[in-house]
């Protein structure tokens, strides 16, 4: 063999082991990177887009609810509040009493009267409990009370309770309301009861006219038997 087939073969047998080094450096290059950074990016990358996936989806939803109903609802809620008035309801049997409180200079009226000028004077006692109880905590406020239907006791407990209720539901306070309860439970918890219906022959829902078996002189129907003709023809015949 000469030289120069010598030389290339030497270069070929180099080259070959550079090709068979090299994918041996593409292992080694990829080994390098372990397996749980890649984990981590892909992780952050997923938590990433979920995140921007969910405020798009609140940001949508919250345009929605504001012009849907609800949202509608939602606002007028909001709007409720001490300056306007805050209104409550009350009733006693067939007595419907609505009350109004906001900010103002302590006016309270009933049917657009005064409170001081309702008679009797007990039923005026009874309607001033829980202003007396709530002490100074309404001289910042106004109370319009509304009441119909009812007879007069029913319309007096109704705007008593409508009072009691528009205090806590304006001063918000949990001591005033327990002691509403503890001194009559019916100024904030409505009276359920209700009156029996009248059943016939009868005055009432269970009184009946008593039924008597015995003679009596003074009773009309035995006089009007003998003022009859037919009772007379029998008493004529027997005499």
């Amino acid at each position: 063999m000469t030289e120069t087939e010598s030389k290339a073969k030497e270069k070929i047998e180099e080259t070959k082991t550079e090709k068979k080094i090299k994918p041996e450096k593409k292992t080694e290059t990829k080994k390098e990177l372990p397996k749980e950074e890649k984990k981590e990016e892909k992780t952050e990358k997923v938590l990433e887009k979920k995140e921007e996936i969910k405020k798009e989806f609140e940001e949508i939803k919250e345009n929605e609810e504001e012009k849907t109903e609800t949202g509608k609802r939602k606002k007028k809620k909001a709007k409720r509040s001490k300056k306007y008035g805050m209104m409550v309801k009350s009733k006693k049997k067939r007595a419907i009493g609505r009350a109004v409180i906001k900010t103002g200079t302590g006016k309270i009226t009933l049917n657009k009267r005064k409170l001081e000028f309702i008679e009797p004077h007990y039923v005026k006692e009874m309607i001033f409990e829980p202003i007396k109880l709530a002490g100074d905590a309404l001289k910042e406020t106004d109370i319009k009370i509304n009441v119909k239907g009812g007879g007069f006791m029913g319309q007096a407990v109704t705007a008593r309770s409508a009072i009691a209720k528009a205090i806590v539901e304006y001063t918000n306070d949990k001591k005033l309301k327990e002691k509403y309860l503890k001194y009559d439970r019916l100024l904030i918890v409505d009276d359920h009861r209700r009156v029996e219906p009248k059943k016939p022959l009868g005055t009432k829902a269970r009184k009946k006219k008593q039924s008597s078996k015995r003679w009596n002189e003074n009773d009309n129907s035995y006089k009007m038997f003998f003022m009859r003709k037919s009772s007379r023809r029998i008493l004529w015949r027997i005499l």
